[in-house]
């Protein structure tokens, strides 16, 4: 039976390499949509979501490329220039008027930037058009985790940018998801490059998303029920839950860990003796990396994620369960 947030729970679907960040000329990009659409193409996406900013960009898919629509919106400032961004995923329109303070609407490059009065309003209206909404970089935009509780509606946040990370180091916003799963609420993550300039920033960071079939409309129902995981590199063959026990295989691995409350959490590493109970090494490769691992943490967690780390520090994360 499927479970939100398990995407290995699935009986059937496919498995779609996603690019869900993304911007053309058509606000801050480089590229033209098509040239964009086929360099992320070449690059090896399966999809494609063109999400410029407070601009619609419904470009025609190719034949190993779907493209979905999306925008990047905003809601008001915490602060003189501490924007709150929302991207906003299978959506075909925007509003004239998204109801915020047009003191801070302007003009930047090829799109008119407008605002939400707040998160909740943004969620609900891209939730109005069958879309998947998920915050923005919030480690890169400095947000409280306050902003990210009061945002009821919102399926989740980028758990990882790319550009972020290239720009300034603060492209892992694990802490702040973590956060949020410690309050007992529901929230997927994913993985992104945030891609600007395709000759520089596309393929460190992408989404897999486990989708029935490959359509549009498909993809953004795997979005809102979190059937996908995130990766910088790693990839996660699967997912088997024993009871409150945890079975995951791997591309060769340096480490994976459990990842729950506080300071509770599990670890294997492929270089050391790895004594803590409840996690141990069930296979490695011929390198001695891991490439299975079992974990039994205590059932009464009230989540479970796990994280693979490859030998060059590259992440890859599931969803919590």
């Amino acid at each position: 039976m499927a479970v939100d947030g398990d995407p290995f729970s699935l009986d059937d679907g496919l498995w779609l390499k996603a690019a869900l960040h993304t911007h053309t000329r058509r606000s801050d990009g480089d590229l033209e949509p098509d040239a964009h659409v086929r360099h992320h193409e070449w690059m090896g996406f399966d999809v494609c979501a063109i999400t410029d900013h407070w601009t619609v960009t419904d470009e025609p898919s190719t034949e190993r490329c779907l493209v979905v629509p999306g925008a990047e919106l905003a809601v008001d400032p915490l602060g003189p220039g501490r924007y709150t961004e929302i991207l906003a995923i299978g959506i075909s329109e925007l509003p004239e008027d998204p109801g915020g303070d047009r003191r801070y609407w302007e003009r930047i490059d090829n799109y008119l930037f407008k605002t939400f009065p707040d998160l909740r309003t943004a969620a609900a209206y891209i939730a109005g058009q069958g879309g998947a909404s998920f915050v923005a970089h919030p480690y890169w935009s400095g947000l409280p985790v306050e902003v990210l509780l009061e945002a009821d509606g919102v399926h989740g946040i980028e758990l990882f940018n790319s550009s972020a990370e290239r720009e300034c180091g603060r492209g892992d916003s694990s802490y702040v998801w973590d956060m949020v799963l410690e309050t007992g609420r529901r929230c997927w993550g994913f993985a992104t490059d945030d891609a600007h300039y395709p000759g520089f920033d596309i393929g460190d960071a992408w989404t897999m998303v486990r989708a029935a079939e490959r359509s549009r409309a498909a993809v953004v129902e795997a979005l809102r029920h979190g059937h996908t995981y995130a990766s910088c590199g790693p990839a996660i063959h699967d997912l088997v839950r024993d009871g409150a026990a945890v079975e995951v295989r791997c591309s060769p691995a340096r480490a994976v860990l459990l990842v729950s409350r506080y300071e509770t959490g599990w670890a294997v590493r492929a270089g050391h003796r790895n004594r803590q109970e409840g996690a141990r090494i069930l296979e490695r490769d011929d390198r001695r990396l891991v490439v299975r691992a079992r974990f039994e943490p205590p059932a009464d967690l009230p989540y479970r994620r796990i994280v693979v780390e490859d030998e060059a520090g590259r992440r890859a994360w599931t969803n919590a369960i």
